[in-house]
């Protein structure tokens, strides 16, 4: 256990100077959130190119860490408010979290997936010393998903180096921790928009959806950094914040690097700031246009490419981070299995067998009454705020489904296994919004019965 804690906190103080440099005025909940998640992801990069030598990664660490930290000093304090006032309904988030980390170190971490994916990778890098490409090479492991992005066992490869041993007992205590990340960042956010009280009963919502029941997958990675992301820049979009940007590309980088569904998370947020720009840029051009141009002359649309390409530029740090694994799984011919030989022949055979897939689907939702109240949510709330995270919702899902269609494997035996943890890795983003708008509502009503009792009284 000594050694999970020990890389957690290692973890989170190497990410203070980097979510510092990234935004000077993080403070509170925000800028321990962020701190580990940039801590994990850096620790990532730094076993992904450096010798795995203790002292090596370390003097690495410390040279980033300072380095950010006088990017960090020489940028201007800009405070933000990050939600620090806790108020009583905290205590039942903290609750929530202390049962969920009973279940997460019940016992050594026991999912299939662990043994023959996540961990045997991580235990295989341990024992040769580094990254085994001879092992994921080796047609003999396919069924370890060669293809998979690296930074959760590499995460695990830190605890064991730090421990001087592999042991898979406490492992879980770092899923506990991706969740406090993700809800930290959720509360801060959520306090920007709506009342610490508010914001308090969202991040008790969010605490059970947030806890990923998959330990030791990348499921809780990738909820925390997924969420986040997209969360940031949700927020970015709507005030124009350069740190909300910042933040978001960054951690959707790391998304990234978490799973495949990461990486098509990266393409699904960039396909909906697309149809969000153009659709903002045109709807101005023509409003310009239609006031200065003669009767019966068309508008033309070239002025709407330019603010999404600008908005696009924002998420470069999400590209570059994306790009290193994607390099090297190319140079060592990583294949997916999904996209593999004849992935659009299977699609196109199974297109008559829709209505059956979608019905499949819908008896292994994740949680269904959740979902039938998101949906309900969705229809009573104002849908135009939240264009963004409505948008990168239904792209996620329709990616999804499509690769149902694809797949090499038996198509039941595909859903069972996987679409529960699917519909989990996007709950966070779409029940915030929801929440909030919600929230909103009802605090409209309440003004709007005060006025109309002082109007009485008056």
């Amino acid at each position: 256990m000594a050694a999970v804690l020990i890389a957690i906190l290692s973890l989170t103080v190497l990410g203070i100077p980097i979510a510092l440099a990234l935004d000077r005025g993080a403070r509170g909940p925000l800028l321990i959130g962020t701190a580990f998640l940039y801590g994990s992801g850096a620790v990532f990069l730094i076993l992904l190119f450096v010798p795995w030598k203790l002292p090596l990664i370390v003097g690495v660490a410390l040279m980033l860490a300072v380095g950010c930290w006088l990017l960090a000093v020489q940028k201007r304090l800009r405070p933000t408010a990050n939600g620090q006032r806790p108020t009583i309904v905290d205590l039942a988030t903290l609750i929530s979290l202390a049962a969920y980390a009973i279940y997460a170190t019940l016992a050594p971490l026991w999912e299939w997936d662990f043994w023959a994916i996540w961990g045997l990778k991580a235990r295989v890098f341990f024992e040769h010393g580094g990254i085994d490409w001879r092992f994921l090479e080796s047609r003999w492991n396919a069924f370890a998903h060669p293809d998979y992005p690296l930074l959760v066992p590499l995460n695990f490869d830190f605890v064991a180096l730090i421990g001087g041993g592999w042991s898979d007992r406490w492992l879980g205590i770092l899923f506990i921790a991706y969740a406090v990340a993700l809800l930290l960042i959720a509360r801060a956010l959520a306090a920007r928009e709506t009342s610490a009280l508010f914001a308090a009963l969202l991040t008790f919502l969010l605490s059970w959806i947030a806890t990923s029941r998959f330990i030791g997958l990348a499921e809780g990675a990738l909820i925390a950094f997924g969420g986040a992301a997209v969360l940031f820049i949700r927020d970015a979009l709507r005030r124009d914040d350069a740190a909300s940007w910042r933040h978001g590309a960054v951690l959707l980088g790391l998304a990234a690097n978490c799973k495949n569904e990461g990486l098509a998370l990266l393409v699904a947020v960039t396909i909906a700031i697309l149809l969000l720009a153009w659709r903002t840029a045109a709807v101005s051009a023509a409003g310009r246009a239609a006031s200065r141009r003669p009767e019966g002359e068309t508008p033309s649309a070239q002025p709407a490419r330019t603010p999404a390409f600008r908005m696009l530029f924002r998420l470069w740090p999400s590209y570059a981070l994306a790009a290193p694994w994607l390099i090297l799984r190319a140079m060592h011919t990583l294949g997916s299995d999904i996209v593999g030989s004849h992935a659009a022949a299977r699609l196109v055979a199974r297109l008559r067998f829709t209505p059956q897939i979608l019905g499949y689907l819908a008896t292994k939702l994740y949680h269904p009454w959740f979902w039938v109240a998101i949906l309900v949510g969705v229809i009573l709330m104002p849908r135009v705020r939240e264009r963004f995270v409505l948008l990168v919702t239904a792209i996620q899902v329709v990616f999804y489904i499509s690769s149902y269609f694809a797949t090499p494997y038996d198509v039941r035996w595909h859903i069972g296994t996987s679409w529960p943890r699917l519909t989990e890795q996007i709950a966070v983003p779409i029940a915030f919004v929801v929440f909030l708008a919600l929230a909103e509502i009802v605090r409209r009503g309440e003004d709007a019965r005060d006025a109309e009792a002082r109007s009485e009284q008056q």
